[in-house]
């Protein structure tokens, strides 16, 4: 899901100092039980380079995301999502950017079709690469608009109505995939 569209696209290269220092993962699916108010997320702004509503960045940082995200999310009512303030610091220029949000996914579920997916495993049984993803979903489950795979983690999976709305407000910094269409 977050993915860069054009290579011009603001990222965040390595994992900032107070991730690293406070051994935080925002990829796992699980709460963050720290007392956390902000977090800052060093970064350097080329010329060519444009912010985006989702930063793309290591997957342990989870999703940076926007105040228009954050209000999609929030009118969608979406409740497991645990947010953490974020200043982003330019390198260069020292410019404080206090508009963004770290947000952890909070759950995950185990629904990946191992016999129809075409996944690469390691000897443990974890999965290394997917060629082709498919999804075992329990229509009669609410998993509500965003969650993590168990099975893979770092992998999103959010519901229609989730991107319509994004699509609808000209969200960018996210790249979407239909599952049978996602590799890895």
């Amino acid at each position: 899901m977050s993915e860069r569209s054009d290579e011009y696209e603001l990222s965040i290269d390595g994992l900032p100092p107070d991730i690293e220092r406070l051994d935080l993962y925002f990829d796992s699916g699980n709460r963050i039980t720290d007392n956390v108010d902000t977090i800052d997320v060093p970064y350097e702004l080329y010329p060519e380079e444009y912010f985006v509503d989702n930063i793309i960045a290591p997957t342990r940082l989870g999703l940076l995301i926007n105040k228009k995200v954050k209000a999609i999310f929030d009118s969608l009512d979406i409740k497991n999502i645990q947010y953490l303030n974020v200043r982003l610091l330019e390198k260069n220029t020292q410019s404080i950017n206090q508009n963004y949000y770290i947000a952890n996914v909070v759950g995950k579920y185990a629904c990946v079709d191992k016999e129809a997916s075409k996944l690469e495993l390691f000897d443990d049984g974890d999965i290394q690469f997917i060629n082709k993803l498919v999804l075992n979903i329990n229509n009669g489950k609410d998993y509500g608009h965003i969650f993590r795979l168990s099975e893979f983690p770092s992998i999103l999976i959010i519901s229609d109505l989730l991107k319509t709305a994004l699509a609808q407000n000209n969200v960018a910094g996210f790249k979407i995939y239909k599952p049978e269409l996602f590799s890895l």
